[in-house]
């Protein structure tokens, strides 16, 4: 990498206006001229050198919250005050070693794993189309499709409220040949991960993967792939204690699908924030 690519990494991630109220709330006292200067990311290792795991892990966490919130004002999102950023990426990191902690403290992850009380067992009507959740809910819908010839995995998600409008929504290419159950905790696993990131507080979730599902409500795992999967998305349900988690039939989750699939003719992903999704224009408005 070039040193003016260097530089300009140093300036987004530690010199812009944006990034030094971030590390200043943080309580961190940067050399702003190293790192404006920084080379091969001899910077970084500096810090790592200086700062004990625990300051350091909250370092490299900032540093993706703040370069996250770049790419989010510059694809049309709202900027955000550094103290904001700063707050997210303190809560982000306490809530994920709290997740990590309990996942191999107790067995079957069961800690982390939605409850009866958040997660819906009634069956899923196929006739039933999709529903707005309550008001001041958010409803995340999770679907995935793949290509078998390229080997590509489509992820699509999206949110909307209680009057079924579109909040944000994702579609997201990933790499990979996987078994469909797979496949479905994959898309799950990035759907939510995508919401933490967007710093949306979702309160219901609806998959038509009825495996995935099932292994949410059980406690029981063995080693197999899906079931690390299944374990990996329990922990990011920890970032939502509240939300309900329910099967839905595919009728319902038209939206998502039809994202998924969109997804699948991208080299990269394409997110939208308070727009209707223009491959999925029809199906949300027939949804509303």
């Amino acid at each position: 990498m070039c040193s003016n690519a260097w530089e300009s990494i140093g300036h987004a991630l530690f010199t812009c206006s944006h990034a030094k109220s971030t590390w200043k709330h943080l309580g961190f006292s940067m050399d702003f001229r190293k790192a404006q200067i920084m080379h091969d990311g001899d910077f970084i290792f500096h810090l790592s050198t200086i700062h004990s795991q625990p300051d350091f892990e909250l370092i490299i966490c900032t540093m993706w919250a703040i370069w996250s919130h770049r790419n989010k004002v510059l694809h049309g999102g709202v900027f955000k005050e550094g103290q904001i950023t700063a707050r997210f990426a303190k809560d982000y990191l306490g809530k994920y070693h709290a997740s990590t902690t309990q996942a191999h403290t107790t067995p079957a992850v069961t800690s982390v794993s939605p409850t009866a009380a958040h997660t819906s067992k009634k069956p899923a009507s196929r006739d039933t189309p999709w529903q707005p959740p309550p008001a001041s809910g958010l409803k995340l819908n999770v679907d995935a499709a793949v290509n078998a010839t390229s080997k590509t995995l489509g992820v699509g998600a999206i949110v909307r409220d209680h009057k079924g409008l579109v909040v944000a929504a994702i579609s997201k290419p990933v790499q990979g040949c996987f078994r469909s159950d797979e496949m479905e905790a994959k898309a799950l696993f990035h759907s939510l991960n995508w919401a933490i990131q967007q710093q949306l507080q979702v309160t219901h979730i609806e998959t038509d993967a009825l495996r995935v599902f099932n292994a949410l409500i059980h406690t029981s795992t063995d080693l197999s792939c899906f079931s690390d999967l299944i374990i990996d998305v329990r922990c990011l349900l920890s970032f939502f204690p509240e939300a309900t988690i329910s099967h839905a039939m595919r009728n319902a989750n038209h939206a998502a699908h039809g994202l998924a699939k969109h997804a699948l003719e991208l080299d990269q992903d394409i997110c939208w924030v308070g727009e209707i999704p223009y491959p999925i224009f029809t199906t949300v408005v027939n949804d509303c």
